[in-house]
Parts: C-alpha cells; sequence; structure tokens
C-alpha cells in the first residue's frame, strides 16, 4: 500500500492480550491504536489542560463508553428481517432481541478506573517492587483479569443481537462441521 499510494499502513493491534505489561500498556499502546490516537487527541488533551490526568483518563474511557453505547444503538435497537439460523454462530439468535443499553459504558468506566487505580498504585514502591519481581507469564494473566471477568457486559450486546451473524456474509468463520 505504501508503494502504490505514499501512506503507510499503521498497525492497529499490536497483540494486546499476549503482550500487555499492564492495563495501561493494553488500551494506550496496544489496543485499537487508531481509536486510542483519537481519543486522546480529542478528550484527554483537552480534558488534562483543565484537569488532573485521571479525571482526563476517565473522560476518554467514559467517551468510549458513549461510543459503543451509540454503536450497540445503531447495531441492535432496530428490527432486522427474520434470517435462518443455521449455523453454530446463529442457533440462539434472537432476532426480537433489543440490546440493554450501558453494559458498554459499565465495561469502559470499570476499565478507567481500573487505569487510575493502577497509576495511584504505581506510586506506591511496595507495588513497583511487586510488579518487577512477578514473571512475565504472571504479569499478563493479572492484566488480563483487569477485563477479562467483565468481558460480557462487552461482548453480549453484539452476540445476542447477531453481529456475528453479520459477519458471516463478508468474512469467513471456520466453524465445526459435525
Amino acid at each position: 500500500i505504501e508503494v502504490m499510494t505514499g501512506y503507510r499502513a499503521v498497525e492497529s493491534m499490536r497483540n494486546p492480550v499476549m503482550e500487555a505489561t499492564s492495563p495501561s500498556d493494553f488500551w494506550g499502546r496496544r489496543w485499537n491504536v487508531a481509536v486510542h490516537g483519537a481519543l486522546k487527541r480529542g478528550v484527554f488533551k483537552p480534558v488534562r489542560k483543565f484537569s488532573s490526568s485521571f479525571v482526563a483518563a476517565l473522560m476518554a474511557f467514559i467517551a468510549s463508553g458513549l461510543f459503543h453505547e451509540y454503536l450497540v444503538h445503531l447495531t441492535g435497537m432496530y428490527n432486522k428481517e427474520p434470517r435462518v439460523a443455521d449455523d453454530i454462530f446463529c442457533k440462539a439468535l434472537n432476532t426480537d432481541y433489543k440490546p440493554q443499553l450501558g453494559s458498554n459504558m459499565a465495561f469502559f468506566v470499570w476499565n478507567g478506573v481500573i487505569m487510575v487505580v493502577e497509576k495511584l498504585l504505581g506510586r506506591n514502591r511496595v507495588m513497583q517492587s511487586f510488579g518487577s519481581t512477578l514473571p512475565r507469564f504472571m504479569v499478563v494473566f493479572l492484566t488480563i483479569m483487569t477485563a477479562l471477568p467483565l468481558a460480557h457486559w462487552f461482548g453480549n450486546p453484539y452476540i445476542k443481537q447477531g453481529l456475528l451473524c453479520d459477519f458471516q456474509e463478508g468474512y469467513f468463520f471456520v466453524t465445526k462441521i459435525a
């Protein structure tokens, strides 16, 4: 692409699940880098001019939550044409499903609070020494466990309204035959 257009493609995801060393590393440097840049320029920096970095980080996560709530609304709040549920992803599809708004916002607010707590604890010398003595796999595991237990708050509205079924129309999915 770069040779033909003169533009360099930017890597959007930087292996966040297996290489993130903290929640701020996961959200700030590895997960959806393009959206991170937009939220940093559009929310974090303007809020930071008038408030603390903690408030600015929370506001960026709230903005992300609002954006995702809007996506849930657009993709799930309107009646869809009935479809044949003949696939592993579509078997439990309920075309009458109306997502409960607020779960995406709760997920992002939770992660914003986790990042603020991480920054506050990171100032503590005991926590710094504790974190530096853990093996890397434990650091990655603990980082994932800050978001994974509540990931259903994020994913359920999309899954239950059949977003994976919609993706099947444009992307290949590998599924078990028998």
